[in-house]
């Protein structure tokens, strides 16, 4: 089994790959870097003081009703999108859009959605099989 099917340490050494090296041109390779920039943007952003944990706007949104959490899914939707862009299949796709859907649902909901928006990287994850992808494709 190659290094990056084994996930785990694998997924996180495909993060640390600069772009170029996943995607076949350079327009690919921006998308893979926006797509990263945004899932950085709504999951880890933002460094907490004292507890050494990072949260994103994601987690943030949710201060403000209905809007802050639309607003979060519209900006993992461009994830969504760039894998699109990027050629992913069919079913990478719909599986992308489960996890925000479900971000949505369980991030809306007041309090309990907000924390579990701190601690589950949905959008992470989202660029995770991307980059996956990616390799699968080489």
């Amino acid at each position: 089994m190659a290094p990056e099917a084994a996930g785990g340490d694998a997924s996180a050494a495909l993060a640390d790959r600069p772009a170029e090296s996943l995607a076949p041109s350079p327009a690919d390779a921006r998308r893979l870097r926006r797509a990263r920039r945004v899932a950085h943007l709504l999951d880890d952003a933002i460094r907490l003081p004292v507890v050494r944990y990072r949260v994103g706007v994601d987690a943030l949104a949710g201060v403000i009703p209905v809007v802050g959490d639309l607003l979060a899914t519209l900006l993992a939707l461009l994830v969504v999108w760039d894998a699109f862009r990027l050629g992913a299949r069919k079913r990478l796709l719909v599986r992308m859009l489960l996890y925000v859907g479900i971000d949505l649902l369980v991030g809306s909901v007041p309090i309990v959605g907000d924390a579990l928006d701190a601690v589950v990287k949905l959008n992470r994850r989202n660029v995770r099989l991307l980059e996956r992808e990616l390799v699968r494709r080489d």
